[in-house]
């Protein structure tokens, strides 16, 4: 599944500009008073400014040159980005997955994750990390009141599977190139120490063909193009 854009809510444009503009060093498509996006590989991570909703966050995460963990983690650090710790290590792995991942947080608090799937074999030749192995948004969480409600309706809907395993508190849908991230309201985001919450949320798939979603209860939108 290729998620091609994702747009959330943010209080404060200025700061998440700056972090991930010029801290991460992504490149910017478009800054208004009302709205930012940034291109992330080959994925579009877009926040529109919002007063309604107060404090925002999200859970994301970026697929990254998989040989690369050790590099992207010093990366971070150099930019005196904190790390968000699991179980005492920067770097949690993953067996079921096959996968190495970083937690921190950004300005707007969402927890952002780098990750490294290493079954993709995306690797890089390319001396060190650089902005360019951040290749694409690889997940979207979708907080949930019943999360195999939730996924049983989007398995249908979309024809995506659950991947590797799921159950009623957290349950992944898609592959590892694009996974929408079913959690729980009775848990924190891994990563962090924030409750998973509903915010409202846009996501734009890849799937050729176009219709627009809007996700039972929830204030999700789906797009397909």
């Amino acid at each position: 599944m290729e998620i091609t854009e994702i747009k959330l809510l943010a209080n404060r444009l200025d700061l998440l500009k700056e972090f991930y503009c010029t801290m991460l060093e992504l490149p910017i498509l478009e800054y208004t008073p009302s709205s930012l996006s940034i291109l992330a590989g080959s994925s579009k991570l877009i926040f529109v400014h919002s007063t309604d909703v107060v404090n925002p966050y999200y859970h994301f995460a970026f697929n990254i040159s998989e040989n690369k963990v050790d590099q992207a983690l010093k990366w971070l650090q150099a930019r005196a980005v904190p790390i968000n710790q699991v179980e005492g290590n920067d770097v949690l792995y993953s067996e079921s997955w096959n996968s190495d991942s970083i937690y921190f947080y950004d300005p707007a608090g969402n927890i952002v994750e780098f990750i490294a799937r290493h079954s993709l074999r995306q690797g890089s030749n390319a001396k060190g990390f650089s902005a360019l192995d951040i290749l694409n948004i690889s997940e979207i969480g979708l907080p949930s009141e019943d999360v195999l409600d939730l996924s049983a309706h989007l398995q249908e809907k979309y024809e995506e599977p659950v991947y590797r395993s799921g159950n009623a508190m957290f349950t992944p849908i898609g592959d590892e190139e694009g996974l929408m991230i079913l959690s729980s309201l009775d848990r924190n985001w891994l990563g962090s120490s924030k409750k998973v919450a509903i915010f409202p949320m846009e996501i734009v798939l890849t799937k050729g063909t176009t219709q627009i979603d809007f996700v039972l209860q929830y204030p999700y939108q789906i797009t397909l193009i």
